[in-house]
């Protein structure tokens, strides 16, 4: 038997793709010990118990940007870290990392124990945490090209078997009308995703918007994200946490208003959905760099969080809705197979 830890939590950006790999490793092998690694802050806490995965937590060391006392702590906070996340990944043979605060942990926990390491990074730069796991492996999976590590495969994105299943389909209009009927809605749908934990700048537009009225004759789903109150519900306004059936909301949707997280692209790209893109203006600017793919191909563009408030949207909201198609751009849907293949190398 097998024992196989996948870290990367915080977000569903770090987590969705863990689970998508850990389905297709359950197929294969059934009789293993998978488990996830995480912190008590992240969405992980919720997601992964819920879908009955068994998750252990580390405390969460954020990197310093600036000197401050946090940078002074930094060191004496990471070494904690460490020292308990030794003790979880001494119990497996194998971690299978996914960048974010808990893989770097997790990487430096499995070097010194001499433990076999994947890596994986989802978006278009990759992430400082995953750059310093590839040093102890041969196993790098990357989703886009240009990542200026050595020896890295590009396999793409794993995503949720659910989407994979919805874009291996032939009738696209069929699928559309099926889901508009399973979520109830008759005319227009515009998705709102603010990312997992939410959008502030986003919430606070599309809360002027409805009280504009700029969505009249549309039906609003809007993710608002994990820990934010939900305004009331209307016939035409379904504000909620999190979409957990995103391959239901996405083929039913017209117009996708988004953070440019990468499996966000990519689920995007992979159903054919046209996309108004705010990108995350702080971090290393991958988000902006992620939806480059899809703006390319006349499938997304993007607009600055300062720049995107409630007139621009009135001024552009019948243009965007025009953008919409249902063929799929093409993107890859065998990642979580490709990185399956390749724990069982290192294992």
């Amino acid at each position: 038997m097998n024992r196989i830890l996948f870290a990367g939590g915080g977000t569903a950006g770090h987590i969705e793709p863990a689970w998508a790999v850990s389905e297709v490793w359950r197929q294969k092998h059934p009789g293993d010990e998978l488990a996830f690694l995480g912190t008590k802050n992240g969405l992980e806490v919720t997601l992964i118990p819920d879908r009955g995965g068994k998750l252990f937590l580390i405390p969460k060391v954020v990197a310093p940007r600036k000197v401050n006392l946090d940078a002074i702590l930094f060191p004496i906070k990471l070494l904690n870290s460490i020292i308990k996340t030794i003790s979880i990944v001494r119990q497996f043979d194998v971690v299978v990392g996914f960048g974010g605060y808990v893989a770097g942990s997790a990487y430096i926990a499995a070097a010194l124990l001499r433990k076999p390491i994947v890596v994986h990074d989802q978006n278009a730069k990759v992430g400082l945490a995953n750059r310093f796991g590839a040093i102890f492996t041969k196993e790098i999976a990357l989703a886009y090209d240009n990542s200026g590590i050595s020896g890295a495969r590009v396999v793409g994105n794993p995503l949720k078997k659910e989407i994979v299943a919805a874009a291996n389909q032939s009738d696209w209009v069929a699928a559309r009308n099926n889901a508009k009927s399973k979520l109830g809605v008759t005319g227009n749908l515009i998705l709102i995703l603010g990312g997992s934990t939410g959008s502030q700048a986003i919430n606070k537009v599309i809360e002027a918007a409805n009280r504009e009225k700029i969505f009249e004759n549309c039906t609003v789903i809007h993710s608002l994200g994990k820990d934010n109150q939900l305004p009331q519900i209307t016939d035409t306004y379904r504000p909620v946490n999190y979409i957990e059936d995103m391959a239901t909301a996405l083929l039913a949707a017209d117009l996708v208003i988004s953070r440019s997280g990468a499996i966000a692209c990519n689920e995007f790209a992979a159903l054919g959905k046209y996309a108004l893109f705010i990108p995350l203006p702080i971090g290393n600017g991958e988000q902006a760099l992620n939806a480059d793919e899809l703006v390319l191909a006349h499938k997304a563009e993007v607009i600055e969080q300062g720049k995107f408030d409630s007139y621009w949207l009135s001024s552009n909201l019948a243009r965007l809705l025009k953008q919409g198609g249902a063929e799929p751009l093409g993107t890859s849907l065998n990642a979580a197979e490709q990185i399956t293949e390749c724990i069982e190398r290192v294992i």
